[in-house]
């Protein structure tokens, strides 16, 4: 997995749309609400077995309060918007294996 500090950068893009729904503390039920959308399609995006069109994006986005740019890409965009590249360094005490509230060991291949 790669890292750009302790925000993944390669992770499949339902990965990320279910890691910014958890991270705003949603069920999938709460995120089909809240984007008036059925609680299928917030499933099926977040398997990866539909592409969510750009207004589902920024709707998410906006919901999640996670950045458009790293939602849609993957890539960690720069504070000042001139596309310089960011190091993100842990501050907290927690593990740096945490993400968003979701532990990332039950996102690996083969992880129990």
């Amino acid at each position: 997995m790669k890292l750009r500090g302790d925000i993944p950068t390669d992770l499949p893009a339902g990965m990320r749309m279910e890691l910014a729904r958890r991270h705003a503390q949603m069920t999938q039920a709460d995120m089909a609400a809240a984007i008036q959308l059925a609680p299928l399609s917030i499933n099926r995006y977040e398997r990866g077995l539909r592409a969510p069109k750009a207004h589902v994006l920024m709707a998410w986005a906006a919901v999640t309060g996670v950045d458009l740019t790293w939602l849609e890409t993957g890539e960690v965009p720069s504070p000042g918007g001139d596309g310089t590249s960011v190091v993100v360094r842990h501050q907290g005490l927690e593990p740096r294996t945490r993400w968003f509230g979701v532990w990332a060991g039950s996102y690996l291949v083969g992880a129990a």
